[in-house]
């Protein structure tokens, strides 16, 4: 009976998770269509291209988090006649999607500020950027800092990926707030040659800057795309442990298992070739034995995909 009402607890916490998660990328969603379209008309007004390219860069990032928050509708559906592992695999293919706009979008941002650089730059009021970078700043820095609280909170990915889209949208007010603001300290001529070519060359600047973080979620995430395991991961070596130690114990011939992570879920396939003398004959037993090498994935079972094949068969293994 208490096992049932545990059970019930936790089904409804991560209700109350999921739940949680989708509100908080909705208000993400409204939060980003702001800054962009701010962005975007304050930027064609002041005639800004670092302005203009943060709002390009916050239109990106609307794409980026409807595509999170139907990710998050859907990661909780259950499995169906048409994708019978459930939709798990949509997580990483679509923050994968979002970091392959982010690469594309800053090796954009590149080679338009260099040529801006190249043709000789233009002069921006510096007074006018300032202040944007200042509210944006605050806007992306806070909201950034409470999305990537609520992501440890829940444990949400998608979450965290969110929240770090919003902490380089702050990191690019400040980038800019400094590159600006540095020009009032300036001697002449130094000032005249930077207030020209500040705003090109601040956004090659940034594209260099932020370019790594959208590579490395990119290469993260298409591993599990491309269903890849790396032999040094956690529970790659938990299960092979616990393998290893049922080898020992019972009269097993041989073992082999698969392993992979797809968004949320964990899913093992372990097989295992057993000789004549194999002890555990009961299904029952069996079953023990499988609960054996779950508790070694230490994982809850709605997040683990678990299939332990048992046979005397090599061919099967």
């Amino acid at each position: 009976m208490p096992s049932i009402v545990k059970q019930r607890e936790q089904k409804l916490s991560k209700t109350k998770a999921n739940r949680l998660e989708q509100s908080t990328l909705t208000k993400s969603l409204f939060g980003v269509i702001l800054i962009a379209v701010g962005s975007l008309l304050y930027g064609l007004y002041i005639q800004s291209d670092v302005v203009i390219l943060n709002g390009i860069f916050s239109m990106f990032s609307l794409m980026g988090s409807g595509l999170n928050l139907a990710a998050s509708k859907l990661v909780t559906r259950p499995a169906d006649k048409y994708f019978q592992y459930g939709y798990w695999h949509v997580e990483p293919l679509v923050h994968s999607v979002n970091a392959l706009m982010m690469c594309i979008i800053c090796l954009y941002a590149f080679l338009n500020g260099v040529e801006g650089v190249r043709s000789g730059g233009h002069v921006v009021d510096p007074a006018s950027v300032i202040w944007f970078s200042i509210v944006t700043g605050v806007i992306c820095g806070s909201w950034g800092i409470y999305e990537m609280l609520v992501s440890y909170r829940i444990d949400s990915q998608l979450l965290r990926n969110d929240a770090r889209e919003w902490l380089m949208d702050f990191s690019f007010s400040l980038v800019t707030l400094v590159g600006f603001a540095g020009l009032f300290y300036l001697p002449e001529p130094l000032r005249s040659t930077w207030a020209r070519y500040a705003d090109s060359a601040m956004v090659a600047v940034m594209a260099l800057i932020f370019i790594p973080f959208p590579i490395r979620v990119l290469i993260q995430n298409m591993r599990e795309v491309l269903r890849m395991t790396s032999s040094e991961e956690v529970l790659v070596m938990r299960v092979n442990d616990a393998l290893e130690k049922i080898r020992k114990e019972e009269a097993v011939l041989s073992y082999s298992s698969h392993i992979l992570k797809m968004g949320r879920t964990y899913f093992v396939e372990v097989n295992i070739v057993v000789g004549p003398d194999f002890s555990l004959q009961t299904v029952p037993e069996q079953d023990m034995l499988r609960e054996k090498i779950w508790q070694a994935c230490d994982k809850p079972l709605d997040e683990l995909w678990l299939s332990v094949c048992i046979t005397a068969e090599k061919r099967w293994s």
